[in-house]
């Protein structure tokens, strides 16, 4: 029999599909606390030391109001709470957010006993231990779950204390009239549902505000890891990629050097010697970046690009011919500009390489093989203003371009090799 399939938009279909990870969160470790998190439940303990200050002061200027009345201990209670109050403020105007935490809970937790054993169920007070418990859930981190229970607890029997609390008030507020009273009892039921939403609000707030800047955070990361790195080899290693090596079995690998740069530089003052390599180099990027091709580092005065990797390409060693004439041509321009003797040696090798991200702490994209090391040799051996190329890299340039033979000549590490020159387009 056809197994019945469950209609994922019927009600029971969420019974039957549990999010089981979500319980799992729930019940595992929760996550360590975070500079942003410590900030934010610092913050909200300011707030809420600042409100219930005010409050305090309010109940203060009321008992004040009605001196008439029989209120000298919601005075003094008052009071005291209000100086707990100022405490807390006072360390968190020095740092001490966690003696500031103390001062809040301790303080809220004592004005509200008192209150209902002095009030009972007259003023409606009780309702605040809905603001305690919100507090001890916003202010108190994982590692101090215990306390954080500990006022759950106390606001829940608050509340049940309120409401199960049948004696007369301790004090005597039979002089005031019953719709007074009433208002009063609303009062507190309204200030306390403001206070829950000023709670959540603020959390809310602080939480998008959080998330904007580690969004903000990743963004950048990611465009710094795009600057670094190959955008193909970025998205990978953004997607999860842990290894990446990879083999390209025919890539043109280009190292270019300034010639002499060593001891001209030995002369000058280091500001000069950054300057200069700046204006080469970015030239050098700028064309770079416009022929498609990918930098891989640059090594004192050495720079080294390729082309056919990451992204394979058929015409790898014509771009790399054409951009290593564009090098000649930028240098001879700054040899103009600046009036220093400035002359590039270029050497250019065709061949397979292997590519990949080495580093944990500072990704690095780089490439390895001999035909990294030919290349340099075909540089390293070359001439001052001229381009060095291995007949591999010749056989791809003959058709599109003016080579001239150079002849053989002895290449550390490889023996005789024949290489050319070469000029220009053809």
């Amino acid at each position: 029999m056809e197994e019945r399939k469950a209609d994922a938009s019927h009600p029971a279909s969420w019974f039957r599909r549990p999010d089981r990870s979500f319980w799992l969160s729930l019940l595992g470790d929760a996550p360590e606390v975070t500079a942003a998190d410590a900030e934010r439940r610092a913050r909200l303990a300011r707030y809420s030391l600042g409100l219930a200050a005010v409050f305090s002061g309010l109940y203060i200027l009321l008992s004040l109001i009605f001196a008439g009345l029989d209120l000298k201990a919601l005075l003094i209670q008052n009071s005291l709470m209000l100086g707990g109050y100022l405490c807390g403020m006072w360390a968190a105007s020095l740092g001490a957010d966690r003696a500031a935490r103390h001062c809040l809970m301790i303080t809220l937790s004592v004005q509200l006993v008192t209150l209902v054993w002095l009030t009972g169920q007259a003023l409606g007070i009780a309702v605040f231990g809905v603001v305690l418990a919100a507090l001890a859930v916003t202010l108190f981190t994982s590692s101090e779950k215990w306390l954080r229970f500990f006022y759950i607890v106390l606001a829940l029997l608050i509340l049940l204390a309120g409401q199960m609390y049948s004696g007369a008030p301790r004090i005597d507020l039979s002089p005031l009239p019953p719709p007074l009273l009433t208002l009063t009892q609303i009062g507190n039921q309204i200030t306390a549902f403001t206070c829950i939403l000023l709670l959540l609000g603020v959390f809310r707030r602080e939480v998008l505000q959080s998330e904007a800047g580690l969004v903000a955070e990743r963004d950048r990361s990611h465009r710094l890891l795009h600057v670094i790195l190959p955008k193909t080899i970025a998205g990978r290693l953004q997607q999860g990629s842990h290894h990446i090596a990879d083999h390209h079995p025919d890539v043109t690998v280009l190292f270019a050097d300034i010639a002499g740069f060593t001891p001209w530089a030995a002369g000058q003052s280091p500001q000069q010697v950054v300057n200069l390599l700046e204006q080469v180099f970015s030239r050098f990027d700028a064309l770079v970046a416009a022929a498609g091709v990918e930098k891989i580092k640059t090594i004192g005065d050495a720079y080294m690009v390729i082309s056919g990797a990451p992204e394979p390409r058929a015409d790898h060693a014509t771009v790399m011919a054409g951009l290593a004439l564009s090098f000649m041509n930028e240098v001879a321009s700054l040899r103009e500009e600046t009036g220093i003797p400035l002359q590039l040696r270029v050497g250019l090798h065709t061949g397979p390489v292997i590519a990949g991200v080495i580093g944990t702490v500072r990704f690095s994209y780089d490439v390895w093989g001999d035909t990294v090391n030919t290349a340099s040799r075909m540089e390293s051996q070359g001439e001052p203003g001229r381009i060095h190329v291995s007949a591999d890299t010749m056989r791809q340039l003959e058709s599109s371009f003016s080579l001239q033979c150079r002849g053989t000549i002895e290449v550390k590490g490889k023996g005789q090799m024949e290489t050319w020159w070469l000029d220009r387009l053809a």
